[in-house]
């Protein structure tokens, strides 16, 4: 949708709203839930956090309907759309202990550098107007051979 409606940047967030600011909340919440559970060798419990965060924010994906809001509220449809993006970012940091190569190519996929990838990096949000490159997967689809 970025790339389609965006010309491939950042979205400038316009005011948030309420369920705006909790999922900003949750994202922000994780990497002291992740980096306790991590110390603790426990990470099976700090990728059960993420999950958690990601399925709360497809759920806040969905209700916002930002297909909808494309035409009817614009700039509402930019805010969903960095809402996500920036959940996705902080998803992308907090999985590289465990899944380099994925939180790797999220990260890349968001625009960001090397430089933005360390777990006191998720406290500076996405920059509005950052280039992004063309969407690709981040996993290959599953392709049954019968």
């Amino acid at each position: 949708m970025v790339a389609k409606n965006l010309d491939g940047q950042v979205p400038t967030p316009g005011e948030f709203t309420a369920d705006d600011e909790a999922m900003l909340a949750q994202a922000d919440a994780l990497l002291g839930k992740v980096r306790a559970e991590f110390e603790e060798q426990q990470i099976h419990l700090g990728l059960e956090a993420i999950w958690h965060v990601l399925g709360e924010t497809n759920r806040y994906f969905s209700a916002q309907e930002p297909w909808v809001l494309r035409k009817t509220d614009p700039a509402r449809m930019a805010t969903v759309l960095y809402v996500t993006l920036e959940v996705v970012r902080v998803v992308g940091i907090l999985v590289q202990p465990v899944m380099p190569d994925a939180g790797s190519k999220i990260l890349d996929l968001l625009g960001q550098g090397p430089e933005a990838r360390q777990f006191s990096d998720i406290a500076t949000r996405l920059v509005p107007s950052t280039a992004l490159p063309a969407p690709s997967p981040v996993f290959p689809r599953f392709v049954d051979e019968e």
